[in-house]
């Protein structure tokens, strides 16, 4: 598998960690995700097996690459990806892939209609503990879930500058941080969600007032059961992980803490005791997802790529309703079952 790179910044490195080992993908070429982006650290990392282009679509025209990474301001993901779309190939995105809606119907479009596959770097489902938690939950453990509380606070690294300092580009810190824990929800339980409303604010940081730092979510599931979200950039910088992942699943029988950061995974079930689970490491998920994706033009839009779309739909449903300081109901969007 030949994989270019577009773009710099972000989570693209997680992607590199894991496919780098693997003999059978090979990263061919390099191109900025924006005019005068800094390449540097990846020209140097793959100087001997890359080529560089100063555009991304000459890049495309000349490589032909299988799958692309793009990872660069957020303003420009949504762009990208149609680009990678029209040219053929597949992608896998720093998330969110939109920062409107408007962008993220344009990018489905693209991508159903060359029939390629377009996914958001959201790899929290394959976390051993999270896996542990769907188990529980898909075996009956804890009868029928009806209430999710999920958390994620990162440590903040500021005062901000330039287009990440900006809402226009930055999006807002639900579609950016928010979307990780309904990562994390629908990484358990496969319940659509129904409405939500949302709050955000910055209380901490006011050299950065267009970055929230603190925001909540309300949800209810399309089974009549509850969600809540939160969401901080408050973590205390002596803390010994820059985020704090959490997750707690209450159903009618029982109920599960799933703590990511400690790789611990509490279920209490009908029978009235508690298990805690220490787990190895995590297996890597992007090299089998990216030996799992259909030859382009042969496959409509896999589970995946859907779950990337609609998660990203909620999230800025969720930063719309925080704005309107309003209920969002029917969060289907039109174009989830074409």
């Amino acid at each position: 598998m030949r994989i270019a790179i577009i773009g710099n910044w972000g989570h693209h490195v997680c992607v590199l960690e894991e496919t780098d080992k693997c003999s059978d993908i090979s990263v061919v070429s390099i191109a900025p995700g924006f005019e005068g982006e800094d390449l540097s650290s990846l020209q140097t990392r793959y100087a001997h097996t890359a080529k560089i282009y100063g555009d991304h679509l000459k890049m495309l025209a000349m490589e032909r690459p299988e799958v692309v990474i793009i990872s660069t301001r957020l303003d420009r993901i949504s762009e990208l990806a149609i680009d990678a779309a029209n040219a053929g190939c597949h992608s896998i995105c720093e998330k969110p892939l939109a920062l409107n809606h408007g962008d993220l119907t344009r990018a489905w479009a693209a991508v159903t209609a060359n029939r390629t596959q377009c996914i958001a770097m959201l790899p929290n489902r394959n976390h051993p503990v999270l896996a542990a938690a769907r188990r529980a939950v898909e075996s009956g453990r804890i009868g029928e879930v009806k209430l999710l509380n999920a958390r994620k606070s990162y440590k903040f690294s500021g005062p901000r500058k330039g287009w990440i300092s900006k809402r226009s580009s930055y999006g807002g810190t639900l579609p950016w941080i928010g979307i990780h824990a309904l990562d994390f929800i629908e990484s358990v339980v496969h319940v659509p969600f129904s409405s939500l409303s949302a709050m955000h604010a910055n209380v901490a940081h006011p050299l950065d007032p267009e970055c929230e730092d603190i925001c909540t979510m309300n949800l209810r599931l399309a089974n009549g059961g509850l969600a809540t979200v939160s969401v901080d950039y408050l973590r205390p910088k002596s803390a010994v992980d820059h985020g704090d992942d959490w997750l707690r699943i209450v159903g009618t029988e029982g109920s599960i803490e799933a703590a990511m950061e400690r790789n611990q995974c509490l279920v209490i079930d009908r029978d009235g005791h508690g298990e805690i689970v220490d787990f190895s490491d995590r297996e890597p998920y992007y090299p089998p997802l990216i030996r799992s994706f259909p030859e382009a033009g042969t496959a409509g839009p896999t589970e995946e790529t859907r779950r990337s779309f609609y998660l990203t739909h909620i999230a800025l449903c969720a930063r719309d309703a925080a704005d309107k300081n309003a209920i969002i109901e029917d969060l289907i969007p039109t174009w989830r079952e074409k």
